[in-house]
């Protein structure tokens, strides 16, 4: 069965799209047949990929539209052997609201998900909690959640946690003991010493819970957007691609940790 990621703020511009992308190029360039699922409306992972959302015939809005369809039937190939995307379009705000009146509409990616066949499928939330990350949740076995090093980041933490709790019908003991979520700092600036400094001593509750890596704050990754490309195919010399592929590395040796990581090749393919 494929290690499902849901990777989830509902703050906006924390790095989501950022890191769905990149760590998912790190999974394909480490021989992981990965695929990317982007439920965002505004669909920046579709774009950032390299995929022209209007030239996709059919996209996530037909899985939340039509009952019984599979991730399968939408899925396109990327310019990364071993990566795979389930694109986004607009249409697909209207689909969530359509959505809403489906019998178990908490369930719809996870039906749809049942006839695909991946080590890896990591999915690009929108930033709200609606239909579209519910269905994330619900289907996931691991969150992570990008925080981007600013007071505001931490607003909304709380709630986040909580609806996770609700969703996975955990308590929080159990939420907390068990290895549902990481935190994932992102734009990480060493200048800003006393901003860091109240950050990181705000989430000091959830210091086991954090990866040790950080995403530096790195012009190249914002680049790398622009170019719709990984930082790994973009600058794989950055200080982002090096950071992401640490958190790569980090992130196997915890599906390894879980008992959950297929068998692949130990070395980078074209990282270097």
């Amino acid at each position: 069965m494929a290690h499902i990621v849901a990777v989830i703020n509902q703050k906006g511009g924390t790095g989501k799209t950022t890191t769905t992308i990149n760590l998912g190029a790190g999974l394909a360039y480490r021989g992981h047949r990965t695929l990317l699922v982007d439920l965002d409306p505004q669909a920046h992972t579709t774009i950032g990929i390299g995929v022209d959302p209007d030239e996709s015939r059919e996209c996530m809005a037909e899985v939340f539209i039509t009952p019984r369809k599979s991730i399968r039937e939408v899925v396109v190939e990327t310019y990364i052997p071993w990566l795979f995307l389930a694109p986004a379009h607009i249409r697909l705000a209207r689909a969530a609201e359509a959505a809403y009146t489906r019998v178990f509409k908490e369930a719809i990616l996870a039906q749809s998900l049942k006839a695909v066949d991946y080590d890896f499928i990591i999915i690009d939330c929108p930033p709200s909690l609606g239909v579209l990350t519910t269905n994330s949740l619900y289907a996931c076995d691991f969150i992570i959640i990008p925080c981007q090093i600013s007071r505001y980041s931490l607003d909304g933490l709380a709630d986040l946690l909580q609806t996770i709790e609700t969703v996975k019908d955990l308590t929080s003991e159990e939420l907390f003991q068990g290895d549902h979520f990481r935190i994932l700092l992102t734009m990480y600036d060493r200048r800003n010493r006393v901003t860091n400094e109240y950050i990181l001593e705000q989430l000091k509750p959830y210091r086991e819970r954090t990866f040790s890596t950080l995403i530096m704050k790195n012009e190249a990754l914002n680049q790398a957007q622009i170019a719709q490309k990984s930082i790994f195919d973009y600058d794989p010399r950055s200080s982002g691609a090096l950071d992401y592929q640490r958190l790569t590395d980090e992130f196997l040796e915890l599906c390894q940790k879980r008992n959950s990581l297929p068998e692949r090749p130990p070395s980078w393919q074209s990282c270097n």
